[in-house]
């Protein structure tokens, strides 16, 4: 077991070394733009699946809308299970610890810059900004091609063609991003693109018209307990789930770098309130009954503007201090307000308020 081990870990710093010529390749090619770099980190990151894309197209069309809330809190759940399992560094604090450096005729570790948005505190693989995005905008592309009968069988259309070219191409974008910020390895992204179509393409078959709220609670129940599970493995077999925190804070150029809202257990509670949310709003009388009225585009605009408004102004909100298990709780039932008010409150408000501006006409 120990030589399997090692020859693992061999391996594998063998990747990382190699990669790290193309962190220090990128960095130097790219630095003139590194505000580039750190805008399509930013524009993609996970949070904002929940924060700016749901709210949206949800808005403009329910179903697609379902689509990509369910896609996204499961390539989260998915995202935390296997970082934790894979155990992947990152390479802003890998340089550092690994011996590959000490060995004799090696130069000092490389200088890999770090950025603002470097020192994300989770585990590295798979990349989660290219795994909730591969899998979000699969939907996104996927669900709109079909709505405007762009794929058909035997079709030789060049439009769809062309979508799935811009898909690659943002997926690389987005994953030269990562690795330029030294948050990723290259290969933590590709294996986060890939996993992410997987779970879009899986979900794609599932009926999720006929989920009750009992079935939305049996599977927050489900990522709950299976993530606090994988947590308890790891410490029973003497491995500490949150070795990455202590890293990032050891090894982050400056301490205000460090992102403690990218740590497991906030996005946790990100995800799991978030789909918590979805099955009371899915379910409620309110959704019920607005999902039978035919909203314009007037009012789907409206719908858009409020719910994302309102979501962005979540990010405002100051958590009230004290223990970490008061902070869970409440990024926790935040998440439920959200994803509860963007589908049963804010369709209900406008379409109220739109009838009675038509009866005063």
């Amino acid at each position: 077991m120990s030589a399997m081990t090692s020859v693992l870990t061999g391996t594998m710093d063998i990747v990382y070394e190699n990669s790290v010529s193309a962190i220090e390749g990128l960095q130097g090619r790219f630095l003139q733009q590194s505000n580039v770099m750190f805008m399509i980190s930013n524009v993609f990151d996970p949070r904002y699946a929940f924060l700016v894309y749901s709210p949206l197209f949800f808005s403009l069309d329910w179903n697609i809308g379902k689509k990509i809330m369910w896609v996204t809190c499961i390539a989260e759940w998915l995202n935390q299970m296997l970082k934790w399992a894979l155990h992947g560094e990152r390479p802003y604090w890998w340089i550092h610890e690994t011996h590959v450096y000490n060995r004799t005729g090696i130069p000092n570790p490389p200088d890999i810059q770090q950025f603002h948005m470097t020192c994300e505190t989770g585990p590295g693989s798979p990349s989660g900004h290219a795994m909730v995005t591969a899998a979000v905008w699969y939907v996104i592309l996927d669900s709109y091609l079909k709505k405007f009968n762009f794929i058909k069988k035997d079709s030789n259309n060049f439009f769809p063609k062309l979508c799935w070219l811009a898909y690659l191409v943002l997926l690389t974008t987005v994953s030269a991003s990562r690795v330029f910020i030294a948050a990723h390895f290259p290969h933590q992204c590709f294996l986060g693109m890939s996993i992410g179509c997987l779970v879009a393409l899986w979900l794609d078959k599932i009926d999720q018209k006929q989920q009750n709220t009992f079935k939305y609670c049996a599977i927050t129940t489900g990522m709950l307990v299976s993530a606090l599970s994988m947590y308890s493995l790891l410490q029973a077999i003497g491995v500490d789930p949150m070795w990455s925190v202590s890293r990032a804070l050891k090894w982050c150029a400056k301490r205000e770098y460090v992102h403690l809202d990218t740590s497991p257990f906030f996005s946790m509670m990100r995800y799991v309130g978030f789909f918590f949310g979805m099955g009371l709003g899915f379910n409620s009388e309110s959704f019920k009954r607005i999902s039978k009225l035919d909203f314009n585009f007037i009012m789907r605009i409206v719908c858009a503007i409020l719910s994302v408004g309102m979501c962005k102004f979540s990010e405002k909100i100051t958590l009230i201090g004290g223990s970490t298990l008061l902070i869970y709780v409440q990024a926790f039932l935040i998440n439920v307000v959200l994803s509860y008010v963007m589908i049963a409150v804010v369709p209900n408000i406008v379409a109220k308020v739109w009838n009675k501006k038509q009866k005063a006409q």
